[in-house]
């Protein structure tokens, strides 16, 4: 049996891409892992990614109250 010439295309070394396409590509990658283990972690501690919701939730409602409260209007002459 004679040996087979593999012409299968291009078998040498790929030149790294420097350029913001592969930065963007690379920086999305970064994010989908991340995010991956984010949700791997929530699944297998569903009481603490509930309490993190909510203390996040009370914060969001504590800083829009405090926001709310001082942009009011300081007048008091309402009844006018």
């Amino acid at each position: 049996m004679a040996k087979k010439n593999l012409t299968a295309g291009f078998t040498g070394d790929v030149a790294k891409e420097t350029g913001v396409t592969a930065r963007t590509k690379s920086a999305v990658d970064h994010v989908r892992d991340e995010a991956g283990m984010v949700a791997a972690h929530a699944v297998d501690h569903p009481a603490a990614t509930g309490s993190a919701v909510a203390v996040v939730g009370l914060l969001g409602l504590a800083v829009g109250y405090m926001l709310g409260v001082s942009s009011a209007s300081r007048d008091r002459r309402w009844y006018r």
